[in-house]
């Protein structure tokens, strides 16, 4: 065979291997671009659950008086559940799960509306029955009045910003398969720590939106921390918190619920349980609780 054969031959092997080098460096391209897709699909469905936990919250903390309301709010909680057991089946499309939370928010913030709505409602007509009882009253008493808020105007001043908590219920929650939430006294099944009180009416303190610090304190006298912990300054001094929750105080009795989750993998031990209230840089409450 003659040389200019030879070189024809390695000419082509040499094509045949450069087109093979090619097309395996495309295919490791393309996968990487597959696995990142799926690790941004993974990051997206974590990320959707985190905001559906958030609007769980939300939606147990909603409450009215009137039936028809409270029923509907209830099936939608009960449909928030069942999505969310959704979100951690990967065979489901992750767009239509997104679109479905979307309207989950939506009838939600018109709950919230409407709710707002009647509360106002209430407000101008106990409003409307002080300036009554106001009306009705004489001039003796209206002098008494002006008397024994002028000799109490430092004081009142001095404290009108504090708050007070009372009449707390902490509860322990674990979530059943079928994403209801029932209550415990097991350290062992505790999942999540649910503590109501009541910020009591203070005609001097401000009205308007309250930022509230929880602290969790376990029976090692440590406190519990989560995704929401931080340290708020209180009495000068940093002072660690397990959660917050904002309220939207309007000089009245307001009742409050704040919801606690631990850190993944954090087991609660059995013992006696302190829960602290900050607002303000003041402690405005506290209560204690134990799990067996």
């Amino acid at each position: 065979m003659s040389n200019k054969v030879y070189i024809v031959v390695i000419a082509l092997l040499l094509g045949v291997v450069g087109f093979m080098a090619v097309k395996i460096n495309n295919q490791d391209k393309e996968y990487v671009y597959i696995s990142q897709e799926y690790a941004n699909l993974d990051e997206d469905r974590k990320e959707l659950a985190a905001e559906l936990e958030g609007m769980k919250l939300n939606y147990d903390t909603l409450s009215v008086e009137n039936e028809d309301m409270q029923a509907k709010i209830d099936e939608q909680e009960n449909e928030l559940s069942v999505l969310l057991k959704k979100v951690k089946n990967k065979d489901y499309d992750i767009s239509k799960l997104r679109a479905e939370a979307e309207t989950l928010r939506g009838i939600m913030k018109n709950y919230i509306h409407q709710i707002d709505s009647l509360n106002q409602l209430n407000k101008q007509l106990t409003m409307e029955r002080d300036a009554e009882s106001m009306r009705a009253n004489d001039a003796e008493a209206k002098g008494k009045e002006l008397e024994g808020e002028l000799s109490t105007s430092k004081e009142m001043n001095a404290k009108g910003s504090v708050l007070s908590t009372g009449e707390f219920s902490n509860l322990a929650l674990f979530e059943r398969n079928t994403g209801k939430q029932v209550e415990t006294e097991r350290a062992s099944k505790t999942e999540m720590i649910k503590s109501c009180f009541r910020i009591r009416k203070n005609p001097i303190a401000k009205p308007g939106v309250r930022t509230l610090y929880m602290s969790v304190v376990g029976p090692d006298g440590k406190v519990l921390t989560g995704k929401s912990s931080g340290t708020v300054s209180v009495g000068g001094s940093e002072t660690p918190y397990s959660v917050t929750r904002e309220v939207d105080y309007q000089q009245n009795d307001t009742d409050v619920c704040v919801y606690y989750t631990a850190n993944d993998g954090y087991e609660y031990q059995k013992g006696n349980y302190k829960v602290l209230i900050y607002e303000s840089g003041n402690q405005i409450g506290s209560s204690t609780f134990v799990l067996k």
